[in-house]
Order: structure tokens, then C-alpha cells, then sequence
């Protein structure tokens, strides 16, 4: 959720309209939407695949976070059916894919997405463009994949976390 909320905010630094496909009642992101509901900028955002199928054009670009696999997309019809994909994920890469994507940053050694689209960011972005909210997000989704740092964390890891902290990050209330 949160690599998606960084992608989003990438987008719109870019000038671009974006959209988030989730299922809007899944109850493990009860919370997190909860804390971006408290923002105008994400009304709309999020649309279920039905909706994002009806916004597919040639020119869409879809970018494909925290998976590699199309059978466990969010959508996976809606990756089928674009002509522009992204894929950013630090799994393995598990399968091959139907059509080859345009960008495809798998890196394995990364303990999670949210560190990934964490390092864009940094890159991209001038310093204090992330919000709070989106900053407590990203360091929860690092949390969450490195079980509170003591998994799969490296330097780079502590560098997303340095880089998440400057931009408003908060431990507790991630």
C-alpha cells in the first residue's frame, strides 16, 4: 500500500493523474486507509479493477509494485491489458511475464518495496515534498517486511529509514 502511495506521489511531482487499484474492504489496510482519508489529495485515488479497466488507455502507464507474479496482482487483467508496465518489487522473480515490461526493477537484496520506492523518492523528489502521513507509511511497510529491523536489513535499509525519518517519519506512529 504504501509503495503504491509513493508511486502516486512520484506521479503527481511529474505532473500526471494517478489511481491506486485496491479492494477498498480489505481489512488488513483498514488503518491505512483511515490515515489517508484525513487527505483531500487521495479522494479518487483509489478505484477497484472494474473501475481501473474502464480507465485503461493506450497511454497509461502501470506500474506494478511489491509483486512480480501477474497472478497475484491486485489486477492483473488491468497489467494484461496495458501497453506500458513498470514492475518494482524485491522478491525473486518468480515467473516470466506474458508481455515484456518496459522497466522491470527487481532487486532482491532490498528488504522491501517501501525501501525500493523509498530510494526514488530521495532521488526524485526535493527535500520536504513527502508528507507525514506518506513518510509514516513507507517506514510501517519497512517495519513491516524487515519484523522491526531485525530481518533481511542492510545498509541501504537504514538509509530509506534515515531519508523517511528527514521527511517526517515517526517509529511510533508507524
Amino acid at each position: 500500500f504504501a509503495s503504491c502511495i509513493a508511486v502516486a506521489r512520484i506521479a503527481k511531482f511529474c505532473g500526471a493523474t494517478s489511481h491506486i487499484i485496491v479492494d477498498k474492504n480489505d481489512k488488513n489496510l483498514k488503518s491505512a486507509f483511515r490515515l489517508v482519508d484525513e487527505s483531500p489529495e487521495y479522494n479518487g485515488m483509489f478505484v477497484d479493477r472494474a473501475q481501473a479497466q474502464d480507465l485503461l488507455m493506450s497511454e497509461t502507464l502501470v506500474v506494478v509494485v511489491d509483486v512480480n507474479n501477474l497472478n497475484f496482482c491486485e489486477a492483473p487483467d488491468v497489467v494484461s491489458g496495458a501497453y506500458n508496465v513498470v514492475i518494482i518489487d524485491h522478491h525473486r522473480k518468480t515467473s516470466e511475464f506474458e508481455k515484456k515490461p518496459n522497466i522491470v526493477y527487481i532487486e532482491p537484496s532490498a528488504s522491501s518495496a517501501s525501501e525500493l520506492v523509498s530510494e526514488l523518492l530521495e532521488l526524485i523528489l526535493p527535500q520536504g515534498t513527502l508528507t507525514k502521513t506518506e513518510a509514516d507509511l513507507l517506514f510501517a511497510g519497512m517495519l513491516l517486511d524487515t519484523k522491526q529491523f531485525t530481518h533481511n536489513a542492510g545498509v541501504r535499509t537504514f538509509g530509506s529509514a534515515l531519508y523517511l525519518r528527514s521527511e517526517g517519519a515517526s517509529p511510533i506512529d508507524a
